[in-house]
Order: structure tokens, then C-alpha cells, then sequence
């Protein structure tokens, strides 16, 4: 199991509003599979799964406030 953090998105970037979840539980994804759209302190950017395999479980929703390092999603 990999958990996705949500990733430093630039040097004051300490909170994120996620924009988009741009997968689904059960869903494959390769390790740069985009799977989910943030927006930082100054600009929006895309997180990556970081590993292959299925999307086991997705812990955030379209506009939740999350921090850097949270996990968002587990990938099995």
C-alpha cells in the first residue's frame, strides 16, 4: 500500500485547497497518473500518484483544505 501526500508545491506553500480529484477508488494508476488538482499559495498544480496500482481508497473531496505532507489517497 502507497499512500499520496500532498507534495511541497513551493517554498510557502503550507496549505492547499484540493481543486479536483481526478480518480476514483478501483480505478488504475501509473506512478505519474495525475490524481488530483491543487491550489497552493500561488499557483494550482497536479499531484501524482507516485506509484502503479489501484486506487484502494481517496480521503479527501473536491474543495477540502489539506497541508502539506497529508495524505489524500491510498494506492494498493
Amino acid at each position: 500500500m502507497t499512500d499520496v501526500h500532498i507534495p511541497k508545491g513551493g517554498m510557502s506553500t503550507v496549505e492547499v485547497e484540493i481543486v479536483e480529484v481526478l480518480v476514483e477508488v478501483g480505478e488504475e494508476v501509473d506512478a505519474d497518473t495525475a490524481v488530483a488538482t491543487v491550489d497552493g499559495d500561488k499557483a494550482e498544480f497536479e499531484v501524482l500518484a507516485g506509484a502503479t496500482g489501484t486506487v484502494s481508497e481517496v480521503l479527501v473531496a473536491d474543495g477540502d483544505e489539506c497541508r502539506v505532507g497529508d495524505v489524500i489517497m491510498r494506492i494498493a
